[in-house]
């Protein structure tokens, strides 16, 4: 009868190449442990979050339609750099008048963005073990940007979005809030160096938040 052997703790073993031999991983009580590959990334320091707008402060959106050169969200992956896009996540707190609302996400490559607010990415593990490459821009202008040429991976809005007018408007029944992620869609947009990730949402005089998961890891780990 077999036997396996494994090291306790909760850290796997992360490599640079291929071919190198790992260690079972356990817990102290005896049972092995094996984690969906997000979360052993979390556990590693290797997720981070980037916040466009923070507790009461929103963000001012482009005024009307989109602005392919006007971001709300850029994000930016220099070389030797990978990051895999884990979530979007767009809440509108100020619509403007009652017109068109729409807004999407895009992945790809060759863009470049106007001047706006740096956003500092967090670290999902409190001690921040490792700190991002990417290079995150909020509230952009279109002055400067070029548009990015890719993958138009989210896409949201209504025809016509609701007024509310005051705290016991009845009228603003329509969700502000739109969310994408990569569990339901079943895939994820992978930046390999020198690429981008843009956001946008264009309402009449839209303010709110942005709000982008993801994990990012050397590209010789997945190369």
């Amino acid at each position: 009868m077999g036997y396996i052997e494994y090291t306790t703790g909760i850290q796997p073993d992360t490599f640079s190449a291929d071919d190198a031999y790992a260690k079972v991983q356990g817990t102290r009580d005896g049972a092995p442990f094996s984690a969906d590959w997000v979360l052993a990334r979390c556990l590693e320091g290797r997720v981070f979050i980037a916040n466009a707008g923070v507790l009461t402060a929103p963000i001012t959106f482009g005024a009307g339609t989109i602005d392919s050169t006007e971001y709300d969200l850029h994000l930016s992956v220099p070389s030797g750099t990978t990051v895999g896009i884990l979530s979007v996540d767009v809440f509108l707190e100020v619509v403007g008048t009652n017109a068109i609302l729409e807004g999407l996400a895009i992945s790809g490559t060759g863009s470049t963005c106007g001047a706006g607010s740096a956003i500092t990415p967090r670290n999902y593990r409190s001690d921040a073990p490792y700190t991002s490459n990417c290079v995150i821009t909020a509230a952009a202008t279109a002055t400067s940007g070029v548009a990015i040429t890719g993958v138009e991976f989210f896409r949201f809005g209504y025809n016509k979005i609701e007024t509310v007018t005051s705290a016991g408007d009845s009228s603003g029944t329509l969700s502000r809030k739109f969310s994408w992620n990569h569990k339901d869609a079943g895939q994820m947009p992978i930046l390999v160096g020198a690429a981008q990730l843009g956001v946008y949402c264009g309402a009449q005089a839209g303010q709110g938040f942005i709000t982008v998961s993801y994990v990012e890891v050397p590209s010789t780990r997945v190369s």
